[in-house]
């Protein structure tokens, strides 16, 4: 609880059943409360198995560094989705998943294919992670690993509205880390999340059924 902060307030402006843009209304909460905070969160983290760091650019995550650092010290698997210019602060994560924007904003552009590989795997190494998951719209979504690439093509049927696609993704992908699948299976169920969810209007979920129905439905 900070007094001085009010919480922030999101107004999404809908237009023929679709999302033309998002108002927020907000104040980014003191650095002090931020740091008692992170007593809660070393409690939390025994009883986890996997650790999601969302960055909303709010400044929710000013000590994600520190938070990474805890993460690490518990033997947790952390999984981000980086927000701004500077992914340095996410190093040491196990997963990051930018959309494909945001990556550009940070690597560059690119014009061909091989060269977002190069720039994704250059990104991954110079993070220290295990992997980045890079979510691309009605391209469906690429996995750079070690190994190599991965890609799996979008699911959506018809897009409705964007909203939470990107937490959609990365929720999915940590229920399946946690229960013991590979990251590429893990893609796989998560890329099918999100082209539910994207289906409908506002910010929705996935049910089990439905995940059940649309991986019936490719094959």
């Amino acid at each position: 609880v900070d007094m001085s902060v009010e919480t922030t307030r999101k107004v999404r402006v809908i237009g023929r059943q679709q999302q033309l843009l998002r108002i927020d209304f907000e104040k980014t909460p003191s650095r002090e409360v931020l740091l008692q905070k992170l007593r809660d969160y070393r409690r939390l983290l025994v009883e986890c198995d996997v650790v999601i760091l969302s960055d909303y650019g709010k400044g929710g995550l000013t000590h994600i560094v520190n938070m990474i650092g805890l993460a690490h010290r518990y033997r947790k698997r952390i999984l981000v989705d980086p927000k701004g210019f500077d992914f340095s602060r996410y190093k040491g994560a196990n997963v990051m998943t930018p959309n494909r924007g945001e990556l550009r904003e940070v690597v560059g552009p690119w014009s061909r294919e091989t060269e977002l590989d190069s720039k994704a795997q250059r990104l991954r190494r110079d993070l220290g992670l295990d992997a980045l998951l890079v979510t691309r719209s009605e391209e469906g979504m690429t996995l750079y690993e070690e190994e190599g690439r991965h890609h799996e093509a979008t699911q959506a049927r018809e897009v409705y509205d964007v909203s939470g696609a990107g937490d959609t993704v990365i929720a999915a992908l940590a229920v399946m880390v946690a229960a013991g699948a590979d990251l590429r299976e893990a893609v796989r169920i998560a890329n099918h999340a999100a082209g539910i969810v994207v289906g409908k209007l506002g910010t929705a979920v996935a049910s089990f059924a439905e995940l059940k129905n649309s991986m019936k439905a490719e094959h």
